[in-house]
C-alpha cells in the first residue's frame, strides 16, 4: 500500500480560508474512497486556535518533541484524528498558531518554516514514513527543501518522493536573504536554489527541488 502525506496550511472542515482548504479537505478523502486498498492517505496541518473544540475532543495525542529552527528551540506537539478513513495530523505550537487568523502575521515566514520542519521531524514519533509527500503552496514549500537539505540519507527518508502544487502563485513566501541562516537554519550552500529576485523565495525553492 502506497503511503501519501498531504501537507498544507489549511484543510476543511478544520480550518480554511479558501480554495487550498477545499482541495485539502476533498482530494485526500476522494483518493482514499476510490482506492481504499491501494493508498494509505494522511494529511497534516497546523493546530490553529480556529480549530473547533468539537474536533479537538476527538483528537489523540501522539507525542511531542523539540524543533530546532535556526537558533530557536521550539516545542511541537502532534495530535491525530481519523475522518472518512483518512488520518489527519495537527502540529501544535501555541506561540505560532494560537493567533487571531491563519495568515497575515508579521512572522508568517518563521511560522511556516517551523511547520514544514516539524512535519518531517514527526515521522519517527508517529511511526509513519510516507512514500510521497504532496506539499501545497508556499506555507509547506520548505518541507521539500528540508527533506533534501537535512534528511536525505536518514533511515526512512531517503526514498521519499515529493510533489509540489501551487494553488495561488501570487503568494510565494518571500523573506530577506538573512532569513536563510537565521531562521531556516541552512547554510549558504542552499542560497542559490532558494534565491529569486533579491530575496529567499519558498515557492521557487520547492519548484526547483520537488520531483514533480
Amino acid at each position: 500500500m502506497k503511503k501519501i502525506l498531504y501537507v498544507g496550511s489549511e484543510c476543511m472542515p478544520f480550518a480554511a480560508t479558501g480554495g487550498l482548504g477545499d482541495v485539502m479537505g476533498s482530494l485526500p478523502a476522494s483518493l482514499k474512497e476510490k482506492y481504499p486498498e491501494e493508498y494509505d492517505v494522511r494529511v497534516v496541518l497546523p493546530l490553529y486556535d480556529a480549530v473547533n473544540e468539537s474536533w479537538r475532543s476527538q483528537m489523540t495525542f501522539e507525542g511531542n518533541f523539540t524543533v530546532q529552527l535556526g537558533w530557536r528551540e521550539q516545542y511541537c506537539g502532534v495530535f491525530s484524528l481519523v475522518k472518512d478513513n483518512v488520518t489527519y495530523y495537527f502540529i501544535d505550537n501555541e506561540y505560532y498558531f494560537k493567533r487571531g487568523s491563519l495568515y497575515g502575521q508579521y512572522d508568517d515566514g518563521e511560522r511556516f518554516g517551523f511547520f514544514s520542519l516539524a512535519v518531517l521531524e514527526m515521522f519517527p514519533h508517529i511511526g509513519f514514513y510516507p512514500d510521497v509527500i504532496h506539499a501545497n503552496d508556499w506555507q509547506s514549500a520548505l518541507t521539500v527543501v528540508y527533506l533534501n537539505a537535512k534528511f536525505r540519507g536518514v533511515w526512512g527518508y531517503t526514498y521519499i518522493k515529493t510533489i509540489f502544487t501551487i494553488h495561488n502563485i501570487e503568494y510565494q513566501g518571500k523573506v530577506p536573504e538573512e532569513f536563510l541562516k537565521e531562521v531556516i537554519g541552512l547554510s549558504d550552500d542552499w542560497h542559490d536554489v532558494m534565491y529569486h529576485k533579491d530575496c529567499i523565495n519558498f515557492v521557487k525553492s520547492a519548484v526547483e527541488l520537488s520531483d514533480r
